[in-house]
């Protein structure tokens, strides 16, 4: 029997480096990791979020303003290697791919893991199973430009679900997506009832999310 195959749904919120020195390297720090991990039938069955203490700069006023996340909650909070081990623990040792909406989270986390702990496994756990699920859906809708997180949810007649810029209610609306992407019928309704030209695969049997086909009915 073929192990399961866990899509996980990840979202980071970050904070500025301000020391110019390791600016050069690494841009800013990771805040907050949110994730949800979801079954074969993109059921959410599992979900993470865990704060980190940044390192080397208090978060700034316009992050706490965006995030709600403040330096006094991030105080008794894990650093950087503590966290993220626990999020590897947390992901386990099952088949998975990772996903987000663009890939600014990518590159934030593996800059930081490169500078915080080059020689650690992680970065290729993170790096070799990374999907940008937003340029998945601009290739699917057909648009030309780039779309934020709740602006492609409206898109979708979707409405978000939670607090914008909290990690894990990020993470769940992204998911949503997914979940719209994968659902055959509902983009088919969606195309229908838009003039947008849209881009297809030139298969005709589905297209490609990832690791998931999406089979036309």
């Amino acid at each position: 029997m073929p192990k399961n195959h866990s899509k996980i749904i990840l979202d980071l919120e970050f904070n500025p480096v301000r020391v110019p020195e390791i600016r050069e390297k690494m841009r800013s720090e990771i805040i907050e990791i949110g994730a949800v991990k979801l079954d074969d039938s993109l059921k959410e069955i599992s979900a993470f979020d865990e704060y980190i203490k940044p390192s080397y700069n208090t978060v700034e006023d316009k992050i706490s303003h965006l995030t709600g996340i403040t330096n006094e909650q991030l105080e008794p909070c894990g650093d950087f290697d503590t966290v993220m081990h626990r999020f590897m623990d947390w992901i386990g040792g099952e088949p998975y791919s990772l996903y987000s909406w663009s890939l600014t989270d990518m590159n934030v986390m593996l800059d930081e893991i490169d500078y915080k702990f080059p020689e650690d496994e992680c970065y290729d756990m993170f790096f070799v199973h990374w999907t940008d699920l937003q340029k998945i859906y601009q290739r699917q809708m057909g648009f030309y430009k780039s779309m934020g997180l709740t602006n492609a949810l409206g898109s979708l007649n979707i409405y978000f679900d939670g607090t914008e810029h909290g990690a894990l209610a990020d993470a769940r609306n992204t998911a949503e997506i997914m979940r719209y992407l994968s659902d055959s019928e509902k983009m088919d309704k969606f195309r229908n009832r838009t003039h947008v030209t849209y881009n297809t695969s030139s298969d005709s049997s589905g297209f490609s999310l990832g690791n998931i086909t999406i089979k036309r009915k």
